[in-house]
């Protein structure tokens, strides 16, 4: 039976703001690199490309409608116009010609001319419009001013756009005014040749003829006050300031392009990680492992800035002496007592196998075992320096009578060499020599598993430390001869497909895991500090009077 602690845990659908900086952490270098290179090619892009400046002016509508009895009603003045009713103007046909010829009558380049010309007719064609554009600041009355903005690769060419456009939109309000007094004096002009008409028809000096004389003058003159109406008809819009040239262009800007690429850049670069992250599986606690039927012996925390060197230490007083115990207890329950032979790996580098190797070590010394730790890791080994090696004795293993200077590859290879450091405490430590290739292979000699057995019969545990089982296949080859295997993953790193790859590949080769040991756990996510004394986790509640 593997022992857990009973202690309240988080729930899974909670935000751990720590867990999210750490992931956030091992992919600084992408989420810092990329948001760079894209802001400086931002930055040179931008600073590459044409200026371009804006010049603007204004219009105010505020006159109301007004109507003379001579012309039937008619308007003499504009009417107020609704709301966007000056943009589609702008941005009509009729307004684009007036205000392409007014351009191609200014002094501008030739070439300024033709390329402000066709992106009138392009935006016209594609209902797209950048080069002028209107913004209107109202009352619920519809009065109030019309802002014109108009862009251009040139102060003065903005300038004679901007002036264009409020030309173009003031001859167009006029000729609306003016259109109703039209139809008014042609009515009255229609009238008079139909008097005429008539009048010649008719006896001079007749009483009919006296009659439509007399309305003919009436009509006279109001054709006459008709056209001085149309000549003075005025619009609803008035011109309040002709546009400037502008100083400074508005565009491109560099910095504040590369700025805003940037922030956009590492948000969605980071928001990219976190999805992948949560798309990802990953062991956090000992919950995620329940639904793998894998039993977890224990629980190591992540410790800051924690050097490998200290870790025994941590382990024998410190953090790691509750959750080290909580391990060799639970090992204890699976194993003999005396010449017991386990193996150490992990699913890939990095997730603290040989943290595991030495803190347990360390915990069966403190409870007075003698211990045999044997690095047969000879690809990346590290065992020397979680130990005090310096100036340590050499110890013979059984087998050998003289204690030489020796490694795990002499050992192997010369039996009757075979010697340990002995680094205290009742540990011996059998570090690694030579790495690489050909020294792995000795992991596959045949004899491999007698010669542990043999050694073993000094010590009541020999740990092995052995390489990750998803890149090599040494932890296999070693673990089948052995009384059991742990497994350790990274808390917030090893996801639990990886996790399932290695429990098959351990059941199909026959290799004995004893269960997994989570390693770097947030004391968020543990819910305790690893204290199996008598101590509340939580104040007790007052009593009520």
């Amino acid at each position: 039976m593997t022992l857990t602690p009973d202690t309240p845990r988080r729930s899974s659908d909670d935000i751990d703001l720590l867990q999210v900086l750490e992931t956030l952490r091992r992919a600084w270098i992408p989420l810092a690199v990329t948001p760079v290179v894209l802001a400086g090619v931002t930055y040179l892009v931008s600073s590459r490309q044409a200026p371009t400046f804006e010049a603007g002016t204004s219009l105010m509508s505020s006159m109301p409608d007004t109507s003379n009895d001579t012309l039937k009603g008619a308007s003499v003045t504009a009417s107020q116009l609704p709301q966007g009713a000056v943009d589609e103007v702008i941005h009509s046909r009729a307004s684009v010609v007036r205000i392409t010829d007014i351009v191609s009558k200014s002094g501008l380049p030739a070439d300024i001319k033709a390329k402000i010309t066709a992106d009138l007719n392009n935006e016209l064609a594609n209902d797209r419009y950048a080069r002028v554009t209107v913004k209107a600041r109202l009352d619920q009355q519809q009065r109030g001013v019309y802002d014109l903005k108009a862009s251009a690769e040139s102060p003065e060419a903005a300038r004679v756009l901007a002036n264009a456009a409020a030309t173009a939109l003031l001859a167009w309000d006029v000729e609306r005014a003016r259109s109703g007094v039209s139809r008014a004096r042609e009515n009255l002009q229609r009238q008079l040749d139909n008097l005429n008409a008539r009048l010649g028809a008719l006896t001079p000096g007749s009483l009919e003829a006296q009659s439509l004389v007399a309305a003919r003058g009436q009509l006279l003159l109001n054709l006459s006050q008709a056209t001085v109406f149309e000549e003075g008809a005025s619009g609803n819009l008035t011109l309040l300031a002709e546009a400037n040239a502008p100083r400074r262009p508005v565009a491109p800007k560099p910095t504040r392009n590369a700025a805003l690429v940037f922030l956009l850049s590492l948000f969605a670069g980071a928001g990219v990680v976190l999805l992948l992250d949560a798309l990802r599986r990953r062991v956090r606690t000992s919950s995620d492992l329940l639904q793998l039927g894998v039993n977890t012996l224990g629980e190591l925390p992540r410790l800051a800035r924690a050097k490998r060197g200290a870790m025994v230490g941590l382990a024998r007083t410190g953090d790691l002496y509750e959750p080290s115990g909580f391990i060799r207890v639970n090992l204890a329950a699976s194993l003999p007592e005396q010449n017991a032979i386990i193996a150490v790996t992990s699913p890939r580098p990095a997730e603290g196998k040989s943290t595991v190797v030495a803190t347990t070590a360390a915990s069966y010394s403190s409870a007075g075992k003698r211990v045999l730790v044997i690095d047969l890791d000879l690809h990346r080994p590290s065992q020397q320096e979680y130990w005090s090696v310096a100036g340590r004795p050499w110890v013979a293993l059984p087998g050998n009578t003289v204690p030489l200077r020796c490694d795990v590859t002499i050992a192997i290879e010369h039996p009757k060499q075979a010697s340990a450091l002995d680094v205290g405490g009742g540990i011996h430590v059998l570090p690694a020599g030579e790495t690489g290739r050909k020294a792995a292979s000795l992991l596959s000699r045949p004899d491999l598993p007698d010669l542990l057995r043999h050694w073993a019969q000094n010590y009541d545990i020999v740990i092995i430390d052995t390489p990750p089982v998803l890149a090599l296949a040494d932890a296999y080859v070693i673990g089948r001869q052995l009384d059991g295997m742990i497994l350790v993953v990274e808390s917030g790193e090893t996801s639990v497909p990886e996790v399932q790859r290695v429990l098959t590949t351990f059941a199909s080769t026959g290799a004995p895991l004893m269960g997994v040991v989570i390693n770097k756990v947030n004391r968020s996510n543990q819910g305790y500090y690893y204290n199996y004394n008598y101590h509340r986790l939580t104040p007790p509640a007052t009593p009520s009077n």
